[in-house]
C-alpha cells in the first residue's frame, strides 16, 4: 500500500507546476477596463502584490481609494488599478525580448 501512496504523491508533485498559470502578453491583452478583480484574476492569476492607495483627483480637491495589483512578467512590472472592484486602466504590455 505504501508504494501506491508514493506514486500518487510523485504524480501530484509533478503535475502541480502544470496547473500554474503562466503570465504572458497574450493574457495581458485579454484584460479590459471595467472588468472585475475576479475576472482579471481568472485571466492573470493571483497578483504578486496588492496595495490600497488614495489618488488625488486633479480637477477636484478629492481623493479616490483604489486597489493596485502588481504582476511580474519578463522582469517588468505590470500595474493594474481598480476602483470599486472594477479595472480603470488598460495595462501596458511589457516589451518582449
Amino acid at each position: 500500500m505504501r508504494w501506491r501512496e508514493f506514486i500518487v504523491v510523485c504524480c501530484a508533485v509533478l503535475a502541480a507546476p502544470g496547473c500554474e498559470k503562466k503570465l504572458a502578453n497574450r493574457n495581458v491583452e485579454q484584460v479590459r477596463p471595467n472588468m472585475s478583480q475576479k475576472e482579471v484574476e481568472s485571466i492573470l492569476g493571483q497578483p504578486n502584490r496588492t496595495e490600497k492607495a488614495e489618488l488625488e483627483l486633479e480637477t477636484q480637491k478629492k481623493t479616490m481609494v483604489i486597489t493596485r495589483y502588481y504582476y511580474q512578467l519578463n522582469g517588468q512590472t505590470i500595474v493594474l488599478h481598480f476602483q470599486n472592484g472594477k479595472l480603470i486602466n488598460n495595462p501596458d504590455l511589457p516589451k518582449e525580448d
